[in-house]
């Protein structure tokens, strides 16, 4: 897993007046006085022996004291220095492909059973360092996140949390949530072997079998709430022993299984997977796997210790190696009911968790989540035509902006680093002029067709070089984060008493005010994939593009609902138009 790990080189620090690249990042997105306005402030940022020198030269000095790459530990900080909920806000999700379980006549305990089976042997593999470590474009990928995937939670403290990934053991359990109760079920024998399908199976079938009903130990609660009152509630109820033993259970468990009602619908799971109502879940565990009783399949991810994409891998082998098998039939035998996990909640502790209930309730209410599922192409033909998939949808999401609200505002878009050591996500920035030029073709009466193809050739160029630039470590977002983080360590040791005037400009605020906050991943198995919105006016917009389809998750404040309906309408005209428009190109070529 890690033959590659000892060449993967350090992130490079970008030289100073690549930041002039800024100004074309926030040209589509302000008027022409903001625009003189940050100018301005970067000119003094950068000009020799100002601000901006200064500060690089102090990033590039803690960088050659690393062992590591610089954004590295200035990234972790930022997670665990996070103080409001968790769900939804860095909690990820993703829906997983179900109709071959469905038509295969899979059970809960079943595809439970099989589903363990294959994350426990990832486990494993993980934790003997025999992961095939991934490969992209003949560019070996850092495997480090994959240590943080699996037995690992993140722990609520005072001002700044706690990340624990517990060492690697043959001699595992996992926690089960059913009824709102918790189970240890161990899952490995006495010599460290993963127990069979048939065991595991039975070990559920138990659980489910013995139908206790909600015991009113809401303890899971507390990982709903803002960091500091979740460590406030989290530290009442570990000085009680009791709680303390059930407490390690969850956090040392491999992972979580919580199974849930049927669904009524599909937008329905999208909300129990997202939000919940703050029952049967434990939001601080790094991963939970969520099966309803009709056999939908849902992740609920943790995103302290790994993006999606390491756990996506390991969720696609699982998915695929299960498709691979037969149903064959399997004989569940009687067995013991896995241990439930005790608890002695006083009553203001329970008093505390039920309101928290209630606040979550109150949290997830304001929230509006919904999806579009285009089937009309996937990759497989936008590829035919040779234009990027990823860039096609993003500037079909413009063009959606731009009709919904008459305007583009800053989109975040995640762009994989992960070629370089201990390193994650940069940030690219898909709205540029070209396809602001495109949108308000586009929406003209009479638009041509030919300029329309001109702009959406020249868009498509820029969002591709701004990724690539983005991939090879000269994006400009994590650079002027890691200056900023400079300044906030070190800005009166290096004479600057106050923030420089850019991270105050007008154009700086536009372009990180992430109106539009990405991310997006080309996995089979996955269904839909996304996350909360991450601004109070603002979007959380997951999509996942396949080979013949296209899936988008949505989220935004219930405020905005009629928007948001508006903008899944708008995306969904605007990629069969530009579809339209780009192969009929193409056939008269």
């Amino acid at each position: 897993m890690l033959r590659y790990q000892d060449t993967r080189p350090h992130l490079p620090i970008p030289a100073l007046n690549n930041l002039f690249e800024f100004l074309n990042w926030i040209k589509p997105i302000v008027n022409s006085e903001e625009y003189q306005v940050s100018l301005e402030a970067l000119n003094e940022f950068l000009k020799p022996g100002g601000d901006g020198e200064k500060l690089q030269n102090k990033l590039i000095k803690l960088s050659q004291e690393l062992d590591t790459s610089w954004l590295d530990p200035l990234w972790n900080e930022m997670y665990l220095e996070y103080r409001d909920q968790l769900v939804s806000n860095k909690n990820y999700y993703s829906i997983l492909e179900n109709a071959h379980l469905k038509s295969s006549g899979y059970t809960v305990p079943i595809f439970a059973a099989k589903f363990i089976y294959e994350i426990l042997n990832a486990y494993v593999d993980v934790g003997t360092q025999s992961f095939e470590p991934e490969v992209v474009k003949d560019r070996p990928l850092c495997m480090n996140q994959y240590n943080h995937i699996l037995k690992s939670v993140r722990l609520p403290e005072y001002e700044k949390d706690i990340y624990i990934t517990y060492p690697f053991s043959r001699h595992h359990h996992i926690i089960v949530y059913y009824k709102n109760n918790l189970y240890k079920l161990i899952t490995s024998d006495s010599e460290g072997n993963i127990l069979s399908v048939a065991a595991l199976a039975s070990k559920i079938q138990s659980i489910i079998d013995a139908d206790i009903e909600d015991r009113g130990n809401d303890a899971g609660a507390l990982t709903t709430a803002t960091r500091n009152s979740a460590a406030k509630l989290y530290k009442a109820i570990a000085m009680d022993s009791t709680n303390q033993n059930s407490l390690e259970a969850i956090n040392t468990a491999v992972f979580a299984l919580c199974i849930d009602p049927p669904a009524n619908s599909l937008e329905d799971f999208q909300r129990t997977v997202l939000l919940s109502d703050g029952k049967n879940r434990y939001f601080d565990k790094n991963s939970q796997i969520i099966l309803s009783e009709d056999l939908n399949i849902g992740i609920n991810n943790e995103h302290t210790g790994a993006d999606a994409t390491p756990w996506f891998s390991i969720i696609d082998r699982a998915m695929r190696r299960i498709a691979a098998e037969e149903n064959e039939k399997i004989d569940l035998v009687s067995t013991s009911l896995p241990e439930e996990l005790q608890w002695n909640l006083s009553d203001e502790i329970k008093l505390g968790l039920k309101d928290q209930l209630n606040r979550h309730q109150e949290f997830a209410d304001n929230l509006y989540v919904n999806n579009l599922k285009f089937e009309s192409f996937g990759k497989t033909v936008i590829r035919k035509l040779k234009m990027s998939p990823d860039a096609f949808f993003h500037i079909a999401l413009q063009i959606a902006q731009y009709k919904t609200f008459g305007r583009l505002r800053s989109t975040y878009e995640s762009v994989s680093i992960r070629s370089f050591k201990n390193c994650r996500t940069e940030c690219a920035r898909p709205v540029n002029e070209d396809v602001k030029k495109l949108a308000i073709e586009l929406c003209s009466e009479n638009f041509s067709d030919d300029i329309v193809r001109e702009l959406f050739i020249n868009a498509q160029n820029v969002h591709v070089e701004r990724l690539t630039q983005c991939q090879i470590g000269l994006g400009i977002e994590r650079h002027m984060f890691g200056l900023y983080k400079m300044f906030e360590k070190y800005g009166e040791e290096l004479g600057i008493l106050k923030s420089p005037s850019l991270y105050d400009s007008p154009g700086y605020k536009l372009l990180t005010h992430d109106y539009f906050s990405t991310s997006g991943v080309a996995y089979e198995s996955i269904r839909l994939f996304g996350f909360g919105p991450v601004v109070e006016d603002g979007y959380g917009i997951g999509y996942v593009i396949k080979d013949d389809s296209l899936n988008v998750s949505l989220s935004t404040q219930m405020k905005n609902k009629d928007k948001a309906l508006e903008l899944l309408n708008h995306l969904n005209n605007s990629l069969l138009l530009l579809m339209s428009l780009m192969d009929s190109k193409a056939r008269t070529s």
